[in-house]
């Protein structure tokens, strides 16, 4: 009876993902959701099936990029995989994954599982998938009207993994994670970056983390790389940074990233500091698994961002940068990223409210928006669209941005067309979730349009 209802759900779910992709939709969540209603049991069942081990990728920022790149690594080294590609993190967007590279029957095997997955996601999925690593990137805050405030998410995650026998692969300049270590029994690696020469000795970004998790203490920094992020102590306890498994220095971006990990030279085209990260993320867990260096070296340095993680289009001659912002430190590190690019460039932001995005936007209050006012810069116009394009007008008002570079125009397409169209060298596309993949649609229909080259690589998997 159960193999009957497992051919059911998997057969359901494949018809689901086909009919999905033929209405223009991504077919990620919807089949996984109906699979398992006809069998809720069939993640555990198919997440058998791996030989090595399952990876779990978790914490506010980064997971999707990290994970992809992870992807690349191991499957530049010939192992398969099942893997939630698109970035549908949830149970039924996972299961979906496993659906989409199953056979009929439940049987097929694959070498590794690679998940990644919504921080409160993570005691569910540990129950129905039993990983062997979970990697987490950050914690910042991020939609509080979702998830409430972080430490409750962190404690969320610290009581799953306890006593679970799980490998933790963590950032160690962030203070939030560091009482992971004084869990019993949980085999802890680190990763985190020396002193770079794009640290600051102060910091006016909204931080997380600000307290100590031991003693309460105000954390004191030597200096910090991004927001939270640094070289931090505790004077009341003297909590500090774990010792590094995994080290980046001598960091060079250009705006392209260059650095070590260990003594690994990894090259990327991609652009900021969080990229950095992510990157070091990615490599530190792949040395982890032995993965061999000139391996990993060419499936990053070969690696192209996906699905508005700095993805690149060509358009009427011009350079069109997609990104993703969700929170106040995505946003800072993004516009940060672009003051590495010196060209002359408009930038699109369409900040929605849908419950994807969180409906609370106060957040743009605390992202350090005051940036995009700085000559260095070099921004011709601002076009500001989506649901809230007022809200995000304001902001850039209060932030000192001259009304004649401000522009609204709620509407993506039109919006977009704008921020092209007007005088610039390039132009940068900033998108909260609900926008993204529409602001990507009509990305790809004027690179055809206008001449700019082949379609963008497309997801696979899911």
């Amino acid at each position: 009876m159960n193999r009957l209802r497992i051919i059911t759900a998997i057969l359901a779910g494949k018809l689901l993902i086909v009919l999905s992709r033929m209405l223009g939709n991504q077919g990620t969540d919807f089949p996984g959701k109906i699979a398992l209603r006809i069998y809720p049991h069939l993640l555990h069942k198919l997440a058998a099936n791996i030989r090595y081990g399952t990876i779990m990728v978790t914490g506010t920022n980064g997971k999707t990029t990290t994970t992809n790149m992870l992807a690349q690594i191991l499957q530049s080294k010939g192992f398969s995989l099942v893997h939630n590609q698109a970035g549908a993190n949830m149970l039924s967007g996972i299961t979906t994954a496993f659906i989409a590279q199953s056979n009929l029957g439940g049987s097929k095997k694959f070498d590794y599982a690679l998940l990644e997955t919504d921080e409160a996601n993570v005691p569910l999925l540990l129950q129905a998938t039993n990983p062997q690593y979970l990697l987490i990137t950050n914690f910042f805050r991020d939609q509080l009207d979702r998830y409430g405030e972080l430490d409750h998410t962190i404690n969320l995650i610290k009581r799953a993994v306890r006593d679970t026998g799980i490998k933790l692969l963590l950032n160690a300049d962030d203070p939030l994670t560091a009482h992971f270590q004084k869990e019993g029994r949980l085999e802890c690696g680190y990763y985190g970056f020396a002193d770079t020469s794009y640290d600051s000795l102060e910091s006016s970004e909204s931080r997380e983390g600000r307290y100590c998790v031991f003693c309460g203490c105000e954390i004191e920094y030597r200096r910090y790389h991004y927001a939270q992020l640094g070289q931090y102590f505790c004077p009341g306890c003297q909590n500090h940074n774990p010792e590094r498994d995994y080290t980046g220095h001598d960091l060079e971006m250009s705006p392209a990233i260059e650095f070590k990990v260990n003594e690994t030279r990894i090259e990327s085209p991609y652009q900021g500091f969080y990229n950095a990260y992510n990157i070091l993320a990615a490599v530190s867990l792949a040395k982890l698994l032995g993965i061999e260096e000139k391996i990993i070296q060419q499936a990053i340095v070969g690696y192209e961002p996906q699905a508005g993680r700095m993805e690149s289009f060509r358009i009427k001659g011009k350079k069109v940068i997609l990104l993703l912002v969700k929170n106040p430190t995505g946003l800072n590190q993004s516009l940060a990223a672009l003051n590495y690019d010196k060209a002359r460039k408009n930038v699109f932001i369409a900040l929605n409210d849908n419950a994807a995005d969180g409906r609370d936007i106060s957040w743009i209050w605390d992202a350090d928006v005051e940036m995009i006012v700085k000559d260095e810069m070099n921004i011709e116009n601002l076009v500001c669209s989506g649901q809230r394009s007022g809200d995000i007008a304001v902001r850039l008002k209060y932030a000192g941005l001259p009304l004649d570079k401000i522009n609204i125009q709620t509407g993506l397409k039109d919006g977009i067309e704008m921020a092209i169209n007007k005088e610039s060298q390039c132009s940068y596309i900033l998108s909260t979730y609900t926008a993204l993949f529409e602001c990507r649609k009509i990305l790809v229909k004027l690179q055809k349009q206008y001449g700019g080259g082949e379609e963008p690589r497309r997801l696979e998997g899911v």
